[in-house]
């Protein structure tokens, strides 16, 4: 049995690498059965609904969950990356707080009920995002979501003072413990 698993995770959080994460690690929990997880993470965000998801299902998992910041965690994946029950940041790492962006293809021809649907996703999706931060820091949503509407990289100074982080500090992975890319 191996105490702790590393995984690290550079990508962007959509159906297809939520879904290689999720594969990845149920296999080092048949295989290797750690006590620790650990994410080494840096992701530019994606998908709403798959970062929701993969939230949750790290919430589930029966070890501790540790995620570690490792360049710059933005947008939902700042709610993937609070899944983790702790969670640190290198000196030389950031977290991006934004609001919810759609993408519309070339052309799009909506209709007034299509539009307030939009609008509606939007809104649902930025109060569950501000919901999960607001649970797992010192955060109100109200604040969450004004940060939202700032969109700026901040610190990890910033992220251990609002309690997105418990620490800053350099990874230090366990001598022998299984390191895995999620490609």
């Amino acid at each position: 049995m191996s105490h702790s698993v590393y995984f690290t995770f550079h990508d962007v959080i959509e159906a297809p690498s939520v879904n290689r994460v999720i594969d990845f690690t149920n296999r080092a929990l048949g295989e290797q059965n750690p006590q620790k997880i650990c994410y080494l993470i840096s992701s530019g965000g994606g998908s709403v609904d798959s970062g929701v998801t993969l939230y949750n299902y790290l919430r589930a998992l029966p070890v501790t969950v540790v995620m570690h910041n490792v360049g710059s965690v933005d947008s939902i994946a700042n709610a993937v990356f609070l899944a983790g029950q702790e969670r640190y940041a290198m000196p030389a790492s950031a977290f991006l707080l934004h609001g919810v962006m759609w993408n519309f293809h070339e052309k799009s021809t909506l209709s007034y009920p299509q539009m307030q649907e939009i609008m509606s996703r939007f809104d649902a999706a930025e109060q569950l995002i501000a919901r999960i931060i607001g649970e797992n820091t010192k955060l109100t949503t109200e604040e969450v979501r004004a940060l939202f509407r700032q969109g700026e990289s901040k610190t990890p100074q910033f992220a251990k003072e609002k309690g997105m982080i418990h620490d800053i500090r350099e990874v230090k992975i366990e001598a022998g413990s299984p390191i895995i890319a999620i490609k």
